[in-house]
């Protein structure tokens, strides 16, 4: 080969290569303009896979929202009452999408469950409850708690649900005022209520969301999900910035979703009690009464 013809192939190699670059800055890759898709399934999911096929789905929604972006969708994939996810419970999840790009939280075709299930015990306490204080309006007990909990934040960071009634869990004694609650001290659990003796009744202690958002999260919308058994079903902490929710069906969920700039005594709020036919809701009446703030 001549060193002409060889100066000629190089300078046309050169010249494809300048097109090719210049395309590339004159049009952005499709992966720069698609939106991701996570899927998060935990039944067949690894959060050491990739998470953008549904047969090789990430295990957790705390991983999909480690490595969310603007635009990306996490799609919850699984089989209804079957498959329920844990939430995020006392976690709070950060996640930041863009105003043009939100980052879109919601149930893929097959589900539409988020059941959180953080329990301080999976056995319900039973006692011996002691007799404290006995008033007009309530009677308080307590009882020995070998758990280490600690409630911290406002009160409704837990709950405690006697049979089928749900009190408002506090980190330190509440004033006297108040009729309904349960708090901890000097390793005892207290219960004061005026409708349900935990003798009588079990008793649980609950806490946990179904989704929340960090101080840091940006424009995230959750839709198309039942949430079922949690304290709030989609709270943001005070500082996230456009949270939506749309769509979001709620079942045995204490209090309304806790969304910044709304005002939270006026948002939905869940069933409080425990289902119909539940030991002691008779004593807190149908589903949905009992609930204290």
């Amino acid at each position: 080969m001549t060193r002409r013809r060889i100066l000629t192939l190089v300078g046309a190699a050169v010249g494809v290569l300048g097109v090719s670059l210049l395309a590339d800055a004159l049009v952005p890759p499709a992966s720069a303009t698609l939106p991701l898709t996570l899927y998060v399934d935990p039944r067949i999911g690894d959060d050491d896979y990739a998470g953008r096929l549904p047969d090789q789905p990430l295990a957790t929604i705390e991983e999909a929202a480690r490595r969310a972006g603007p635009g990306t969708d996490i799609l919850l994939t699984g089989y209804g009452e079957r498959l329920p996810y844990p939430g995020s419970g006392t976690k709070c999840l950060t996640v930041v999408g863009s105003a043009e790009r939100p980052v879109v939280i919601r149930r893929n075709i097959y589900t539409n469950t988020l059941r959180p299930t953080v329990l301080t015990t999976v056995t319900p306490v039973r006692g011996p409850w002691t007799l404290r204080e006995e008033t007009a309006t309530h009677r308080t007990w307590s009882t020995p708690w070998p758990d280490p909990i600690q409630l911290i934040g406002d009160p409704d960071y837990g709950f405690i649900k006697i049979g089928g009634i749900a009190l408002t869990g506090y980190a330190r004694p509440p004033g006297a005022t108040v009729d309904e609650a349960g708090w901890w001290a000097d390793g005892q659990l207290y219960l004061r209520s005026g409708q349900a003796d935990p003798h009588r009744y079990p008793v649980a202690v609950k806490d946990g969301d179904g989704i929340c958002l960090s101080s840091k999260s940006r424009h995230v919308r959750i839709r198309d999900l039942m949430i079922i058994g949690a304290v709030h079903a989609v709270r943001a902490e005070p500082g996230a910035v456009d949270i939506q929710v749309e769509h979001v069906v709620r079942g045995n969920v204490l209090d309304g979703d806790r969304l910044p700039g709304e005002d939270p005594e006026a948002g939905e709020t869940g069933a409080a009690a425990g289902t119909p036919g539940e030991p002691g809701a008779a004593a807190g009446g149908s589903d949905g009464d009992g609930g204290t703030r």
